[in-house]
């Protein structure tokens, strides 16, 4: 059972990666030729090149300022900032104030994951602590398959900009609601010396234990682990769900087709790692990891018949729930393997670790062989593979741990 206070936040997290995954697609859909038109190839990489760009700088500053400010204060700035970039995108008409418009939306939404992340691992029931941070971060793939839905069916530019705005208005709306009603981190409060209303705060929340103390393990290892998953996933996400199609089947209808495939199958897949993940931590990410290194080495087998879309689409929609299911992990390992002083901030440098690798990536697949470019991914694949089977066997099970890691 939540509270009202935590329905709140439930509500404002989850629209705004809702936001974060209409604001992640619409590069690729810009780059497919459903918002200007068609682009030459090197204009098609600039767009592409936006997201991984931008998204880091939005999620390492938002992510520092969210543990010297609060959650809520940055809740609050953010939305701002990408409800005026969604406003520029819609009333785009040429290339200029396109970028203008995904600079300042990618900054936006890479400053939400983080805060939201940190409140909800923060204000929720130790229970349901996976739960929610699975379910609340399958948001993001949701937004993105309900905007690449609405590009595939509806094919006039100027009905499309309204579908953006109005969507997006909702939205706003939304979260404008549930986050003047929103509390602040009752941990967050307790730790920057807030001892009263940190007791105000939680007695507002059903928190059922603050869970068992353990000793933290070394920042080395899980910098590394992290880092590691977060490369795999991430990049391998980007390059299927985003990159594949207007680098290789280069036709607006079927890159839409393709986003919306990797997007519906990583959406289905969140409501079924939610309950799996809460039973435990560490065999789930080896899982997660292996069955989806192995379904990108069938991907990889079938290269000579991808280009049959009755053959990639199903292919494609399963590497995405796995995908998922390794997303889940991270956004689950990431906020509880960190102390709530520092948050924020080791989110963000763990993301940094990706975001860095998936720009260099757009660019380096942007003239191989569909061949090539799948071997890559199954190399990223196993990546994440060995991180999660070194987190096995030296890592810790943090299903009922106090995140707050006192006396560390």
């Amino acid at each position: 059972m939540l509270s009202r206070k935590q329905r709140f936040m439930l509500m404002s997290s989850a629209s705004g990666l809702t936001f974060w995954g209409i604001v992640g697609t619409l590069g690729p859909l810009a780059a497919a030729g459903s918002i200007i038109g068609v682009l030459p190839h090197f204009l098609k990489v600039v767009v592409l090149l936006i997201g991984p760009l931008f998204v880091p700088f939005g999620n390492f500053i938002m992510g520092f300022l969210t543990d010297r400010l609060g959650r809520k204060k940055i809740f609050l700035m953010t939305m701002i900032i990408y409800g005026a970039g969604i406003i520029v995108i819609s009333l785009s008409y040429t290339f200029l104030p396109l970028i203008i418009g995904l600079m300042l939306a990618e900054f936006g939404v890479g400053g939400e994951e983080i805060p939201s992340l940190s409140l909800v691992s923060e204000d929720s029931p130790i229970s349901q602590r996976a739960r929610w941070l699975t379910i609340i971060s399958d948001f993001d793939n949701i937004g993105s398959a309900i905007i690449a839905g609405l590009f595939v069916v509806i094919v006039n530019s100027f009905v499309d900009r309204i579908v953006l705005l109005v969507a997006a208005s909702v939205l706003i709306v939304i979260m404008i609601f549930s986050r003047i009603s929103l509390p602040e981190s009752f941990k967050w409060e307790n730790i920057h010396g807030e001892t009263e209303k940190s007791k105000n705060t939680r007695s507002e929340l059903y928190i059922d234990s603050e869970g068992i103390n353990v000793k933290k393990p070394s920042y080395r290892l899980t910098l590394f682990v992290l880092m590691a998953m977060a490369i795999s996933q991430y990049t391998t996400f980007g390059l299927m769900a985003y990159i594949i199609g207007p680098y290789e089947f280069a036709k607006p209808f079927t890159d839409d087709m393709i986003i919306f495939v990797a997007l519906l199958g990583a959406s289905v897949a969140g409501f079924i790692a939610a309950p799996l993940i809460s039973r435990g931590r560490k065999v789930y990410t080896t899982y997660s990891y292996g069955i989806g290194f192995i379904s990108t080495v069938i991907i990889f087998l079938l290269v000579p018949v991808l280009h049959n879309l009755l053959i990639f689409y199903p292919l494609l929609f399963v590497n995405m729930m796995m995908s998922e299911f390794a997303w889940a992990s991270r956004t689950t390992l990431e906020p509880e393997l960190s102390p709530t002083r520092l948050r924020g901030t080791f989110i963000g440098t763990v993301r940094l670790a990706p975001m860095i690798v998936y720009p260099i990536l757009v660019i380096l697949t942007s003239n191989v062989s569909l061949r090539v470019f799948i071997l890559i991914n199954t190399g990223l694949w196993l990546l994440g593979f060995i991180a999660a089977i070194v987190w096995h066997r030296y890592g810790i099970e943090t299903g009922n741990v106090n995140i707050d890691y006192p006396n560390n």
